[in-house]
């Protein structure tokens, strides 16, 4: 069985930390044979939840955009890699934006629509002190249980503000073997 992976890629940066290890991660997934499907959130065409509450009576998002498919995608993917680059103590504006755009992800009781995703979460912050965000990642991935969906994996990048987009081998191991699992 070929698996399906769905990528959201939150950073603006096409070659930044997080961009890097979430290619680590996909690297692992398809040596383990999967499909890999691909999102940026930095697109133009990108907009944000209306609030108009058409998911909560139907499939999927009255907003016809290029987020669009990705509701389809996510019911029948079996993994998904989405990067958080943290900017000024939160996760940046088109990681949140793909967020609130998940809201048809769960029913009218809150209830998940498409449970049992697994999910790896890459997360790049400029501050060298691992514990100053540790609160965005543990809120961010509170949200991704709360869809249903097993965290595999949350990868944290930390004091990558003078950008040498160098990243640790031991972190790029374990990106890739994220990757992997993903397909496992």
């Amino acid at each position: 069985m070929i698996g399906k992976i769905i990528v959201f890629k939150g950073s603006p940066r096409k070659n930044g930390y997080s961009t890097k290890l979430v290619e680590q991660v996909v690297s692992g997934a398809k040596a383990a044979g999967a499909k890999v499907i691909t999102y940026d959130l930095n697109d133009d065409g990108i907009k944000g939840c209306q609030g108009c509450f058409y998911c909560r009576a139907h499939e999927g998002c009255a907003t016809k955009d290029y987020l669009q498919t990705m509701y389809g995608e996510i019911a029948s993917c079996d993994g998904i890699v989405a990067s958080f680059p943290i900017y000024f103590a939160g996760i940046n504006g088109q990681s949140k934006r793909w967020m609130d755009r998940l809201y048809p992800m769960v029913n009218a009781d809150f209830s998940p629509r498409y449970p049992g995703k697994k999910v790896v979460a890459v997360y790049a912050q400029g501050n060298p002190d691992k514990e100053m965000f540790k609160n965005v990642a543990e809120s961010t991935n509170s949200l991704i249980k709360a869809l249903g969906w097993e965290l595999l994996g949350s990868l944290l990048i930390y004091g990558s503000a003078v950008p040498d987009y160098k990243i640790p081998q031991d972190l790029l191991d374990k990106a890739y073997e994220a990757g992997k699992r993903l397909v496992q």
